[in-house]
């Protein structure tokens, strides 16, 4: 049975003619989420790309919506990209999610480590995703200021954006909420287009991070090369940009690869999997994977969620 937010059920996405979701499509759809199989019951979510002049600065849209059994707590964990998200949340009752009182559009910074949240009893949340860098350009600030914060999107990209949280509460079909979310980015982003397009920090920022994530280059020095900035530069750039060094955007990809081989049983051998992925030897690996996700790769792999 899907959630509702009060009398309003939050209708499956699908339409005519397309296949069965079988078992599990979401939560292959939900990357970066940790220990997939525990929320098989209680969410379901999708995303997809965004195309046209938006994709400029947006890279997906995306939604989540969930229910769970009012005596069972549960808490979500997700190990996203290095990247900034615009939400228009709402919970059943109005209850209240990172803080504020729902219906409401926040803007989430990136996430230093594991991204966590436990679950109101029922709700749902419609968002962007932006490029690297993209909600910096498409703003002309420093967004470092937003790093590991959830806050009020009125106070960042205008207070029309509790208008559009406001209406998206009457819609029951998640295309609808996306829609009139991504038009009111279009309104925004229209008069600075250009501005944008011409952004050579921009452009520098998002060409390492693609070379970092396809994992051409693993190393801060070729990578500033590559794009023609030196390291400093480079350094200074994502800090502004992105919101996170460029070394941390580095580990992050490593470490979301890492936990994608373990869910999916690639790791037999964690030794070979921290050689696998450039980890100078498997006691390193430990450290980081533990330092971020807080627990070891191999209770992560025994499915133990605390120490």
């Amino acid at each position: 049975m899907l959630p509702t937010i009060g009398a309003v059920p939050l209708a499956d996405s699908r339409q005519p003619g397309d296949a069965p979701r079988q078992p599990g499509d979401a939560l292959r759809r939900a990357k970066g989420v940790l220990w997939p199989a525990r929320g098989r019951e209680v969410y379901e979510s999708s995303r997809d790309w965004v195309e046209g002049p938006l994709s400029l600065v947006l890279s997906r849209t995306w939604w989540v919506r969930w229910r769970r059994e009012e005596s069972v707590p549960f808490r979500a964990e997700v190990l996203g990209d290095p990247i900034v998200h615009l939400t228009l949340e709402e919970v059943a009752g109005g209850e209240s999610i990172h803080g504020v009182p729902t219906p409401a559009a926040l803007v989430h910074g990136v996430v230093t480590k594991v991204f966590t949240v436990d679950l109101p009893r029922a709700g749902r949340v419609t968002g962007v995703g932006f490029h690297p860098g993209g909600l910096a350009a498409l703003l002309d600030r420093d967004v470092a200021d937003l790093t590991g914060r959830v806050v009020d999107a009125t106070g960042i990209v205008g207070p029309a954006i509790a208008d559009v949280a406001r209406t998206a509460t009457g819609l029951v079909d998640e295309a609808d909420r996306q829609r009139i979310l991504l038009d009111h980015l279009a309104e925004l982003f229209e008069p600075v287009a250009d501005r944008v397009a011409q952004d050579t920090t921009y452009r520098a920022v998002r060409r390492a991070t693609d070379l970092m994530r396809s994992r051409e280059q693993v190393s801060l020095g070729p990578i500033a090369e590559a794009v023609h900035l030196s390291p400093r530069t480079l350094q200074r750039a994502f800090t502004r940009y992105v919101g996170v060094s460029p070394l941390r955007v580095l580990r992050r990809f490593r470490l979301q690869d890492a936990a994608h081989a373990i869910d999916s049983g690639q790791a037999p051998d964690l030794a070979t999997l921290a050689t696998r992925l450039g980890w100078s030897d498997q006691a390193h690996f430990t450290r980081e994977f533990t330092a971020v996700i807080g627990v070891s790769p191999a209770r992560y792999r025994s499915g133990r969620v605390t120490p």
